[in-house]
């Protein structure tokens, strides 16, 4: 090899371990900036996380075990949405450990529907009731109130009572809520 052919040979393994280390350092900068930005999306997620729950999480009703009856205001049976309440009656531990029966009455515009009886639930039970189907067994359809209420006396033991609501509305919205009912305080709380 000439003394040229030597000299640009040179030039071009500084000038690639120069393009080399570049590149690096290039890698190690959006490495870190990838890092900040997780680590601050993160930091920003657990702020608004504390901005909009700033109490710890609380159980519900008394002692833990749930409640004797449950209120869910808002809620539809129409086309495209399907409606679900959902019971559980806590094991032993955690609950009153008796068997629970629950009704289910349903509220629309012009007042009540109807009333619709769950099986007897054993403590570590729980049972999903579609809310369309028990107001289309009325012959109603649409906007709907719902009270799940223990009847099972002479205590009326507490139980849980969730409601989920999915939708398609018209194939181009779809989605979901899930959430707690209204439930009214025991005495002495």
């Amino acid at each position: 090899m000439g003394a040229r052919e030597e000299d640009a040979f040179s030039r071009g393994k500084v000038r690639c371990a120069q393009g080399l280390k570049g590149a690096l350092v290039k890698s190690a900068l959006a490495a870190l900036l990838a890092a900040s930005l997780f680590l601050g999306a993160a930091a920003g997620a657990f702020m608004a996380v504390r901005a909009v729950r700033p109490q710890p999480a609380q159980a519900y009703g008394l002692n833990n075990q749930g409640a004797k009856s449950w209120t869910f205001a808002e809620g539809y049976t129409g086309p495209g949405f399907e409606e679900w309440i959902l019971v559980f009656n806590p094991p032993g531990a955690f609950g009153s450990g008796k068997d629970i029966l629950v009704k289910v009455s349903l509220f629309g515009n012009d007042g009540f529907i109807g009333t619709y009886e769950l099986p007897v639930l054993m403590p570590g039970q729980r049972y999903s009731l579609n809310i369309n189907q028990v107001a289309e067994s009325f012959g109603y359809s649409g906007d709907v109130s719902v009270v799940a209420f223990s009847a099972l006396g002479p205590d009326f033991a507490p139980f849980i009572c969730e409601r989920a609501l999915y939708f398609d509305y018209k194939g181009r919205v779809s989605g979901g809520s899930h959430l707690m009912g209204y439930q009214e305080a025991e005495s002495g709380q």
